[in-house]
């Protein structure tokens, strides 16, 4: 999923560079692509937060007389 979302992005920014050097920085195209980058770094920020958290995260296991606890 995370280098889905780097290889989205990529393929968005050079496109955002070519318009942006035919038809100028303002161009509606060149901002509609800076806005759909902006969406997708966000959710890669939200997917490396969630596999930070369930990394630094421990879920202790304790078995007692055939029972699981998790404790």
């Amino acid at each position: 999923m995370r280098e889905q979302l780097l290889e989205k992005m990529e393929l968005l920014r050079q496109q955002m560079v070519q318009i942006g050097t035919q038809y100028g920085l303002h161009h509606p195209e060149v901002l509609r692509c800076s806005r759909e980058i902006d969406l997708l770094h966000n959710q890669l920020l939200q997917l490396e937060r969630e596999i930070s958290f369930y990394q630094e995260k421990s879920f202790p296991l304790h078995i007692f007389e055939n029972q699981t606890h998790f404790a």
